[in-house]
């Protein structure tokens, strides 16, 4: 009985560890995409993937250089230097902060 007593207080223990460790994994991490505005009118999301700690700071303050167009349904977002108001992290559809001082210039081409 004590053996099987302390063998649950064992187990207990190292799922209580290995769910703190994958919490810890995605600490600072957040999905991102580019908010794509034609006529002022958010049309797509252009999905960048997940940034973390820095790396999410820094496309956060400075936004975000796409390499390559990116096809999103029947729209097709140009490469180009995206700034910080139109990248959008954490965040779920429907829930974005559109109070922004910009008019969504779509000329994004350097």
């Amino acid at each position: 009985m004590k053996k099987s007593l302390i063998m649950m207080y064992a187990f207990i223990a190292m799922s209580l560890s290995i769910t703190s460790c994958s919490d810890d994994h995605d600490h600072g991490c957040e999905e991102c995409h580019i908010a794509y505005f034609v006529d002022g009118v958010e049309v797509a999301q252009g999905e960048l993937g997940e940034f973390c700690d820095e790396a999410l700071e820094d496309v956060e303050a400075n936004g975000y250089n796409l390499a390559d167009d990116m096809v999103v349904g029947d729209y097709t977002i140009p490469a180009g230097q995206y700034p910080a108001n139109e990248v959008h992290c954490g965040e779920h559809e429907g829930e974005h902060d559109h109070d922004h001082d910009d008019d969504h210039d779509d000329d994004h081409n350097d």
